[in-house]
């Protein structure tokens, strides 16, 4: 199941196990990265976009395109008992879950330029979501996983990409996460220095 609205619709409510993959961002490329190209895929898409999702997948592989669920208001009300809504967290939440007893693991899903550029919550893992898909074995399965990227569309896709998986306590970074004053989605996150660490992506 490819869920193609907006992260926010999408965490308000959701069919378990779909993977959420905005049509209004970098579709193809994300796509791309987190589908399977042998899954048969049914689309969940924007209202009247079904189609334009359908060719747009199709364009770069994905043809396997079982079917679409027309009305996604209907679609999710007729399947209520397989829906679930999905956990995002403010800045401020994960600033105090970071201060817990519990707290939570990071998972910074931009890539090195990104984060050398930008800085980075200094306890993060940093797994880009183009790498995401290869190496969920990284991740602990007994504690709660926050993920993160720098406008909120990637860190929803790999949020739905290891409920898919299996991960239980999975949420995102509402908004993503800029720091600076001028970006209040960040605000009171804990951001280490630029030079803090190098990139721990694997490439």
């Amino acid at each position: 199941m490819v869920d193609a609205r907006d992260p926010q619709e999408c965490a308000a409510g959701h069919l378990r196990g779909a993977l959420n993959v905005p049509a209004d961002g970098r579709f193809a490329e994300q796509a791309g990265t987190v589908l399977h190209p042998a899954a048969e895929l049914v689309v969940l898409a924007p209202q009247n976009r079904e189609e334009e999702v359908v060719t747009r997948l199709a364009r770069i592989g994905f043809d396997r395109v079982v079917g679409y669920l027309r009305s996604p208001e209907d679609a999710l009300e007729s399947l209520s008992a397989e829906v679930s809504p999905a956990g995002r967290i403010t800045a401020a939440h994960l600033r105090g879950a970071l201060a817990g007893e519990r707290p939570p693991v990071v998972v910074d899903v931009r890539t090195c330029g990104e984060r050398e550029a930008n800085g980075f919550i200094g306890s993060a893992l940093h797994i880009p979501l183009s790498e995401l898909p290869h190496r969920t074995d990284e991740l602990p399965t007994d504690r709660p996983l926050v993920l993160h990227c720098a406008g909120g569309h990637r860190s929803s896709i790999a949020a739905s990409l290891l409920r898919q998986r299996g991960f239980q306590d999975v949420s995102d970074l509402l908004g993503g996460s800029r720091p600076g004053p001028r970006s209040p989605s960040s605000a009171g996150c804990p951001w280490a220095s630029r030079s803090a660490r190098r990139c721990s992506s694997s490439r």
